[in-house]
């Protein structure tokens, strides 16, 4: 039996919604920010096993447990970082997902004050335990440095 129109845009509207939050939980574990540290612990809640990540400047990252690893050396210079992910566009197709975000990061790198205005582009799948994040891109965008 097929699920009523109603049923199917709740469960839209209800996926919609979980993928945002785990947006936010994903910014949240790489923050750093008054004594915030990495949650680097947060990071397999977050990805699938296999997920990859790309950063401009940076080579491409796979597997989440390589994620968690590696995400301290990459952030060593970084004594502050606020992530803010804006302007969803979230499109549903079964148990995976796109998510296109405009990204914007204040941040404190070697001493120098600046922040990023970027866009993201993530790609989601659902397991038994919710959504969790496939792949990251992350585009370059426009950066401001206080020098």
């Amino acid at each position: 039996m097929g699920f009523s129109p109603l049923s199917r845009r709740l469960r839209r509207l209800e996926d919609i919604q979980a993928i945002t939050d785990l947006t936010a939980r994903y910014a949240d574990a790489t923050n750093q920010w008054n004594g915030k540290k990495l949650t680097l612990d947060a990071i397999p809640h977050l990805f699938v096993a296999d997920a990859s990540v790309e950063i401009p400047g940076s080579p491409a990252t796979h597997g989440a447990a390589a994620i968690a690893t590696e995400l301290p050396a990459a952030t060593a210079a970084v004594s502050f970082a606020m992530h803010t992910f804006l302007n969803p566009a979230i499109t549903i197709d079964g148990d995976a997902a796109t998510g296109t975000w405009l990204m914007w990061v204040a941040s404190i790198i070697d001493n120098d004050r600046g922040a990023a205005y970027l866009s993201a582009d993530l790609t989601y799948t659902r397991t038994p335990a919710g959504w969790r994040i496939q792949t990251v891109s992350i585009r370059d965008g426009m950066r401001l440095s206080a020098r």
